[in-house]
């Protein structure tokens, strides 16, 4: 509770990521069930359609987004030692960081 004013905005947050999250997956869900692909080309000129990149960019921030407002919220709650609250926080900064840099490396190299 030493954060009144954050608890509306990452709840928020963690609410707009997951509705995303979830539409996403239940879009990709429904596309491969009636639209099976049928080769690599097929599938690859899918992904690197324009919208597509967007919308599996979008994905991959809200999943980067999703996670940090929630590990950061369990360790601010649970982790009272300032050094290691502050260890773990940085650790999952750049662990989240490096797989957000990775992906955006894979999505590009895609569009290629």
């Amino acid at each position: 509770m030493s954060r009144p004013t954050h608890g509306l905005r990452d709840w928020l947050l963690q609410r707009l990521t997951a509705v995303y999250l979830g539409g996403f997956l239940v879009f990709l869900l429904v596309h491969f069930l009636l639209q099976p692909q049928h080769s690599f080309q097929q599938w690859h000129d899918w992904v690197t359609h324009p919208v597509m990149l967007i919308a599996i960019a979008l994905f991959i921030m809200a999943v980067l987004v999703h996670g940090w407002v929630g590990m950061r919220d369990v360790v601010l709650d649970y982790v009272h030692t300032i050094s290691l609250r502050l260890t773990i926080l940085s650790l999952t900064g750049l662990i989240l960081i490096s797989c957000g840099l990775w992906a955006l490396r894979v999505l590009l190299q895609a569009s290629t």
